[in-house]
């Protein structure tokens, strides 16, 4: 692969990242409905360089070669790529990895396949999937790979039901990003662990960003006189003299 092809992957899959990752939780809810399990995953800034799979040069952070990205000032000059072919197969499916928290479809424990790679989870589809790590509390991106995820994790994998999205400074999931189809999110039975990560009973509304452009404008549409009658009643209630 070229240096030019690689930097504008890199370049537009920054971007990407930014707009949907980048200081993000996503709680990806898995397995049974009756016996839901979760895991819940961190990104920041410094994590995109470890999918792209290029080697900066010495100088250039993980956050320096992520700012440059995104001021498209990322040069051929700033990284290296090693000979081995990782990194082609990792940029193949690094777009469809930015928009991870719609279409991963299954969550598996990493086999250990490739003796050189080390990551500990594998959350995506049969096309590719994202490696985690974890740290403390979350599972943080650490590797992209190019594989159907039941080729590289322990069977059985798990089916993905229901994947939330957060801002990390948010401290509760809302709404769902994702629905494995047949599901019923408010009817998953979800243990106390689970449980908590909501400030409401789980909600069963569609992320807007999953529906076709017509249906997400009457649903902005829709959900903006809904606000507006809101409002309304709470001005007339307070404009109500009392008797």
């Amino acid at each position: 692969m070229k240096k030019e092809e690689a930097v504008k992957i890199i370049v537009d899959c920054a971007k990407q990242y930014r707009g949907n990752l980048e200081n993000q939780n996503l709680l990806f809810i898995f397995g049974s409905p009756q016996k839901p399990e979760s895991l819940e995953a961190a990104f920041l800034p410094r994590h995109f360089l470890h999918l792209t799979g290029v080697i900066p040069n010495a100088g250039i952070s993980s956050t320096d070669f992520y700012d440059r990205c995104l001021k498209g000032q990322l040069k051929i000059s700033d990284f290296s790529i090693p000979k081995d072919g990782t990194v082609e197969m990792k940029l193949a499916v690094l777009p469809q990895l930015m928009n991870l928290y719609k279409t991963a479809k299954m969550i598996g424990d990493y086999d250990f396949a490739k003796s050189l790679l080390y990551t500990e989870k594998l959350a995506g589809n049969v096309t590719a999937c994202m490696g985690f790590v974890r740290e403390g509390n979350y599972y943080f991106p650490n590797t992209a790979l190019k594989e159907d995820i039941r080729d590289v994790s322990k069977h059985p994998q798990k089916r993905v039901l229901v994947i939330y999205r957060k801002t990390m400074k948010e401290k509760t999931y809302d709404q769902p990003c994702y629905t494995a189809k047949g599901i019923d999110a408010t009817s998953l039975i979800l243990p106390d662990d689970i449980k908590g990560k909501f400030a409401a009973p789980i909600s069963q509304t569609p992320d807007i960003d999953r529906l076709p452009l017509r249906e997400r404008l009457k649903a902005v549409q829709d959900a903006n006189k809904q606000s507006t009658k809101e409002v309304k009643k709470k001005t007339a209630k307070k404009s109500t003299p009392s008797l």
